[in-house]
This record gives C-alpha cells, sequence and structure tokens, in this order.
C-alpha cells in the first residue's frame, strides 16, 4: 500500500481577533498569531454564507473533510457541494505547534477538529473531521482467540516508510500499538504528550493521557487483552515541528474506520498529541 506523502510548503491568508485559549496551551498561544484565529472565523463564516471563493482561500489543496459517518471527501468534492459543519457556534479551543494548529469544537457527543497548516504567512485548512461519540462507553474488543500476536500494525505495516519524518513517527507508534496489546503503561506513557486527548467513536467522552494509563492498567489486572486494528492505508504530511497521519484501520467482523493521528517532537523523541477516531457507518 503506497502511503501518499505532503511537506508544508506556504500560501496566504490574513489576521486579528482573539478567542478565550486555554492557559496551558503548548508551544506557543494562539493570541501570539490573531491570523490563526482570523482564519478559522472566516472558515466558518464562509461555510455559512456557501463562500466558495473565500474557501478556495482557505481550503489546503490536500484537504480532507471527515463526517460524523465516517465519509471522506476531498478539497474538490468538497467545493462542488458544500456540506454543512457541526458546532460552528461553540467557541474553540487552539493549540498551536509551530506550523500547525489544532482547534476543537466539542459540545456533548459531537466533537470536531480542524487542523491548520501555515503556509508562508498564511493559514489553510488540511483536515476537518467529527467524532459523535456514543451516549454509553463500548467495552473494548477482545483479542483474536486464534491469534497469540499483534502483527499489523505492533509488527508489520502495509508500506514501508522512506523517509527519515516517516520513520521517527511510525516507529513510536508501533511502539504505543505494542504497549497496548501488551497493557504496558511504562511503554505507554513516554510515546504520549501530557496534553494528549484520544477521541473515539466507541467512547462517551474524550479521553486523556491518564485516563488511557488507568485503562491499560485495569486491563492488565483483568487479564484481558485487546489488540489495536491492522493498519490499511495512510496518508502522512510533514509540518516540521509535527508530524500527521490520516489513517484506514479495521478490525476483523468489524466496521472500517479513520484515525487521524498527530505526533510532535520534544526532547529528542516523538510523541503522540491526539488520536481522533471516527468509525465508518
Amino acid at each position: 500500500m503506497k502511503i501518499f506523502l505532503r511537506s508544508a510548503p506556504n500560501i496566504a491568508i490574513a489576521c486579528l481577533s482573539l478567542i478565550v485559549i486555554p492557559a496551558n496551551t503548548m508551544l506557543a498561544r494562539a493570541d501570539d498569531d490573531p491570523s490563526l484565529l482570523q482564519a478559522d472565523r472566516y472558515l466558518i463564516q464562509a461555510f455559512a454564507a456557501s463562500d466558495k471563493a473565500a474557501l478556495e482561500r482557505l481550503l489546503d489543496s490536500d484537504f480532507t473533510r471527515i463526517d460524523s459517518n465516517g465519509k471522506s471527501q476531498t478539497r474538490t468534492q468538497i467545493l462542488e457541494n458544500l456540506p454543512a459543519i457541526s458546532n460552528s457556534d461553540v467557541e474553540a479551543q487552539v493549540r498551536m505547534y509551530g506550523n500547525s494548529a489544532i482547534v476543537r469544537a466539542d459540545r456533548e457527543q459531537m466533537n470536531v477538529m480542524r487542523v491548520w497548516v501555515r503556509r508562508g504567512s498564511a493559514w489553510r485548512l488540511i483536515l476537518y473531521q467529527e467524532v459523535l461519540q456514543v451516549a454509553k462507553s463500548e467495552p473494548p474488543p477482545a483479542a483474536d482467540a486464534s491469534s497469540n500476536d499483534c502483527e499489523n500494525p505492533c509488527k508489520t505495516i502495509p508500506f514501508q516508510p522512506e523517509a527519515q519524518f516517516e520513520k521517527q513517527a511510525i516507529a513510536p507508534w508501533q511502539g504505543v500499538m505494542r504497549a497496548m496489546a501488551n497493557n504496558d503503561a511504562g511503554a505507554y506513557a513516554p510515546l504520549i504528550a501530557d496534553e494528549f486527548t484520544s477521541t473515539d467513536t466507541h467512547h462517551d467522552r474524550p479521553y486523556n493521557k491518564s485516563d488511557r494509563l488507568a485503562q491499560i492498567g485495569k486491563q492488565k489486572i483483568a487479564g484481558a487483552r485487546s489488540f489495536p486494528p491492522a493498519l490499511v492505508f495512510a496518508r502522512m504530511f510533514d509540518f516540521g515541528e509535527t508530524v500527521m497521519m490520516i489513517a484506514r484501520e479495521q478490525r476483523p467482523n468489524a466496521k472500517a474506520y479513520w484515525n487521524t493521528r498527530m505526533w510532535v517532537k520534544r526532547d529528542g523523541r516523538w510523541q503522540m498529541l491526539f488520536s481522533f477516531n471516527t468509525r465508518i457507518e
């Protein structure tokens, strides 16, 4: 399976305005670059007004939209038939990481993530994704009794990473998968950023790092195992300070889903910032 790879050069859009930003925003405060907040506001206004001309300027050439049913669309498809966006009236939470920014607008079970990339002096939206979480968390799927190991993705994946940034991000990702399969909280913790969140269709709320470590601990005590789903397809994007992967994953006898992840390099190692998981209905 081929991975499509894009680096993050530069293009342009403009500036000004404020949003309430959490005090623990990492690496850079959003109000240090008001052009990001303005671009996000313009985006919401453009969708509300069905302004295709504005959206042509705001959407990156590699833009992907994934709705709450797991339908994936490209920039071209979106501009042909503009959809509505969810939680457009929700005050956003913003984290900036150099040339990329994560915008979250969550309300009750509906979670919305917008990922922006800086192109030159301006910002372009590269991902819009929705996760509609269940009202009550579903139990994790048990490991296949006929299998004693996690082959894909723990050991092998259906492509060979070539560029250095791919290898740097893929290797710790597989480490996370192995730690989850083996209920190894000690191996899992250093590969996950402190501000990590996991937003999964199968859960009733986003999980933070502490939640995931507690979940791993409970499974270990119970003697239960659940293998991560196999990787089917992925696209990767290098933003400089961060790397993003949009992956299609599949468990046996279950629905596939899109899982977007992002990593940031800290203290010489790549740590996962989020996992955003939409089941394909």
